[in-house]
């Protein structure tokens, strides 16, 4: 009897460690797995918090590039990185190209145990107090059917544009009245006896002048062209730099209805702007009116370094051929100054440039013409009225004070130039230029996302 009872309390004993050992597996089993879980959304909350971190200082960037008081300090600093203890991030600004940037931004978790790493490619620019057009004029322009002027991005449409924005507001400005406010009827090309324009042929353009503007056959090629008023002011020609700002030294008038392109392109009177130009060390002057100089604007030109970013030039600037490039697609030859990442600001006073034939000059910036002066045969000191552009190319924007701008292209002239006359508007190069030279702060700055450039792995 006793071994019975004995036998049934050692099963129920053995029962008993059993299940208890069972709850114990059971419950630590739970516990791991819970335990596994909290860690698990422990982790996705750590890496959640890198990524907001990341994404914080993605964010912090592009706001200070967006900051117009701060944007070009920040774009300056490239390959700096910036960093937060407090918001946990570090973000660094790379440059791939001339206009495109690359932020990486490392992120990490509170306690540090998690990071993560994004990376976008931006387009960015820096706007500054622009020329609005490819080719402006104080006074009338001349240009026939085979002159060039491109509003920007190479004739593409504004979304085919890799650089967003880099269009001009016109392809051609042309105020009909000189600076004192008088009309001129100086202004050589193919008009007829009365001054009338010929009628427009299968070539397209046949003479631009008197701030009337014919339109090529096709109408994508179609000019926008900026002119005067009622009142006489220039439409497009507008004065928005800013406060404190300085060209060579001279504060700059904040006026907002300029009287003269020269005005509305630099905020200072153009007598002033000269004058400053002409006493600034930071301008290379080349006088070619020295009868002691025995050397070629384009020798003068080679020996300037690209730490130049102004060039002030007193009467023709000749090119020698044996300066000149051979062209890699036709048997003209360019003699090139500048380049898209140190363009240069050439201004000409009286004169242009003198090439020979299949030869031309280039200008990577903004070419500035300015009238000279000259003693008539009654010792009486006469203003240049009219320039000539034959044979000159611009990538970035060209401006005449001229009463007469034209291209002078003529087939039949054995000795000039066999080249044409082409101004291609560059924003992205004119905002490299502003920037190198430093005269103005920028306007504003902006940025665009480069498409499919997101990485967050």
């Amino acid at each position: 009897m006793n071994s019975i009872n004995q036998d049934k309390g050692f099963a129920v004993l053995t029962s008993v460690v059993l299940l208890s050992i069972a709850s114990i597996v059971f419950t630590a089993q739970m516990g791991s797995i819970q335990l596994i879980d909290n860690k698990i959304v422990g982790n996705y909350y750590r890496n959640n918090e890198a990524f907001v971190n990341a994404e914080s200082g993605v964010n912090f960037l592009l706001s200070k590039i967006d900051d117009p008081s701060i944007g070009p300090a920040v774009l300056a600093s490239i390959l700096i990185p910036y960093s937060s203890a407090d918001n946990h991030y570090s973000v660094q600004l790379t440059r791939l190209n001339r206009n495109t940037l690359e932020i990486t931004s490392s992120g990490r978790s509170m306690d540090d145990s998690a990071q993560r790493r994004i990376s976008l490619q931006i387009y960015h620019e820096m706007r500054f107090n622009l020329p609005g057009a490819s080719v402006s004029s104080n006074g009338k322009l001349n240009l026939d059917s085979t002159a060039t002027v491109n509003n920007g991005c190479e004739g593409v449409s504004a979304a085919d544009c890799k650089s967003p924005g880099n269009f001009a507001d016109y392809q051609l400005v042309s105020n009909p009245k000189n600076e004192i406010g008088k009309a001129t009827d100086l202004c050589t090309g193919s008009v007829d006896a009365q001054g009338d324009l010929p009628a427009v042929d299968n070539t397209g353009i046949n003479v631009i002048a008197d701030n009337v503007f014919y339109q090529q056959i096709t109408a994508d090629n179609s000019l926008e062209i900026g002119s005067v008023d009622d009142e006489g002011e220039v439409i497009g020609w507008s004065n928005n730099i800013p406060a404190g700002s300085t060209f060579f030294g001279e504060e700059v008038a904040i006026d907002l209805q300029p009287s003269s392109l020269f005005e509305s392109t630099f905020g200072v009177n153009k007598s002033v702007g000269i004058a400053a130009l002409k006493s600034s060390a930071e301008v290379a002057k080349i006088d070619m009116t020295d009868s002691n100089l025995n050397t070629s604007c384009s020798d003068r030109l080679k020996a300037l370094g690209d730490e130049i970013d102004t060039i002030y030039i007193t009467g023709d600037c000749n090119i020698d051929q044996s300066d000149a490039v051979q062209s890699a697609i036709s048997e003209n030859k360019r003699f090139t100054i500048g380049t898209v990442d140190n363009p240069k600001m050439v201004f000409l006073e009286g004169g242009t440039f003198i090439t020979k034939p299949n030869t031309g000059a280039s200008v990577i910036g903004m070419l500035y013409f300015l009238p000279g002066t000259s003693v008539d045969e009654t010792g009486a000191t006469v203003v240049d009225l009219s320039v000539d552009m034959g044979g000159i190319r611009v990538n970035g924007a060209t401006l005449s004070e001229y009463s007469c701008s034209h291209d002078g292209y003529d087939k039949t002239d054995t000795n000039g130039t066999k080249q044409h006359f082409s101004s291609r508007y560059d924003k992205t190069v004119l905002n490299k230029l502003y920037e190198n030279a430093g005269q103005q702060p920028p306007l504003d700055t902006g940025y665009s996302f480069v498409q499919g450039s997101w990485r967050d792995f």
